[in-house]
């Protein structure tokens, strides 16, 4: 029997995403679609929400589609939380999308053989589809690096993974908190910023975010993350005044790329901190670089002026 795995699709109150996103995924015909759709606010989202469960519910290729709504809103957080509980309740691994997301065709299938590939291998708990530094090249052509960065912007993992996940991340509170971060973190102003988002979301009892917690998740079980080594995903979520947590430019946006097969697999298991590097000066960059921005950017004003 041909291997299914499912996608989740979260979809709210943005039918146009929905439609975006809807026509990539057609291009490789997921056989499984689960879709969570958290419930409106008030009367003017009722009507977007109804017609952006419309359009989940009906893809334009035959797969198997499992929905999964609320009648009122929970938010983000609790609608992620109910959809990946769901999915990792009937499968072993799976891939996760909001409706704000475009991934590239080839990035079902490149999951599809590291799910099966590290299946029963508790060091890697997560893959990557952005690779917000594709311009960094390894000198053997891995076709993926492993490292401490995960990205949420489409990715697939595993139930094993999964039902570690704790939203409180209480164990935050009990673990040697400087080599956590040490470990994690390439500089200073990384740990400290890392370490102020633990802490507002340890034992929140509001969470407004949920990416934090499977951070956290992934570092506490000494899991790396795979990423591939061109860029597999786009979000489409930005410069929208209906946007949760995106708001501004895409400060990550790379041309969506597709991987060459058959994948060649790193020899060893074991972090690259070069790219990690890499991508800790484009996500985080540290207080030289952060400062040098800044004056950089005050000149560009002055002379523009």
């Amino acid at each position: 029997m041909e291997l299914q795995i499912p996608i989740l699709l979260m979809a709210f109150k943005r039918p146009d995403l929905i439609a975006k996103c809807l026509y990539q995924l057609s291009k490789f015909e997921p056989q499984i679609l689960y879709v969570m759709g958290d419930g409106p606010r008030n009367e003017e989202e009722a009507v977007l929400c109804n017609q952006s469960r419309e359009l989940a519910l009906n893809p334009s290729w035959d797969c198997e589609v499992i929905p999964i709504f609320n009648d009122e809103n929970q938010g983000i957080v609790r609608s992620f939380i109910k959809g990946m509980s769901r999915m990792f309740s009937e499968h072993e691994f799976g891939i996760y999308l909001e409706d704000d997301i475009i991934l590239s065709p080839s990035f079902y299938p490149f999951a599809e053989e590291l799910l099966l590939k590290y299946r029963n291998d508790s060091r890697i708990g997560h893959i990557n589809a952005t690779n917000a530094a594709p311009h960094y090249k390894n000198s053997k052509g891995y076709s993926y690096h492993l490292g401490n960065y995960i990205t949420e912007w489409g990715f697939a993992t595993w139930k094993r993974m999964w039902d570690s996940y704790d939203v409180n991340m209480s164990d935050w509170q009990n673990v040697d908190k400087d080599k956590i971060l040490s470990e994690a973190c390439c500089h200073s102003r990384a740990k400290r910023e890392l370490s102020k988002m633990f802490d507002l979301h340890c034992n929140n009892p509001d969470p407004w975010a949920w990416g934090y917690q499977w951070y956290f998740n992934c570092m506490h079980k000494n899991a790396l993350c795979i990423t591939p080594s061109v860029n597999m995903s786009l979000n489409l979520g930005f410069e929208r005044i209906d946007s949760t947590n995106t708001f501004g430019s895409n400060p990550i946006a790379s041309p969506l790329r597709e991987i060459k097969f058959p994948l060649n697999h790193p020899e060893t298991i074991k972090r690259n901190w070069k790219f990690d590097h890499q991508i800790e000066k484009i996500v985080c960059p540290n207080d030289f670089l952060l400062l040098k921005t800044r004056v950089l950017n005050k000149l560009k004003n002055c002379i523009n002026f």
